[in-house]
């Protein structure tokens, strides 16, 4: 009788992981906010974490907030896959493109992804908080007409 308990108990947390699961997917649906999960016991946020950064299309951050856990999902590969299309634009238009504002571990994923590339730079302007956002600029000279010869093909 207490291991069907047992199973009927770990039943019903798996089954609310999978929600939360699915409701952090629908939550990025809509933007590149972060998902925040607060009060989340350790064995939940392990799996929480097991399950979304298998892919690498997630990052999880946990912080102490006072005297509970809190834990941001980033969304990385939707970011990066942004990244990818304006610098794309950036380097077919030869014009900046400004990306909507976003925080500071969101702007460190843009950067960190297009630091790299050639024929770009990156930069934040506005004022720290909501203002702030990425600009992906063009460098002129010899890198902007490679990279976009190598787009062309």
């Amino acid at each position: 009788m207490r291991k069907d308990n047992l199973n009927s108990e770990k039943e019903k947390r798996t089954i609310n992981i999978e929600k939360m699961i699915r409701d952090i997917e629908q939550h990025f649906g809509n933007g590149f906010r972060p998902y925040v999960l607060r009060d989340l016991k350790r064995f939940q946020i392990r799996k929480i974490k097991n399950q979304l950064e298998k892919n690498e299309e997630y990052k999880i951050k946990e912080y102490r907030d006072e005297l509970t856990s809190v834990v941001k999902i980033f969304p990385v590969g939707k970011l990066r896959r942004l990244a990818e299309q304006k610098a794309q634009e950036v380097i077919m238009k030869g014009t900046s493109e400004a990306l909507p504002p976003m925080g500071a571990f969101e702007r460190f994923i843009i950067h960190d992804y297009l630091k790299d590339r050639e024929g770009i730079k990156t930069e934040s302007f506005g004022i720290q908080g909501k203002d702030r956002h990425v600009e992906i600029q063009p460098v002129f000279g010899r890198t902007l007409k490679k990279s976009r010869r190598r787009l062309i093909k």
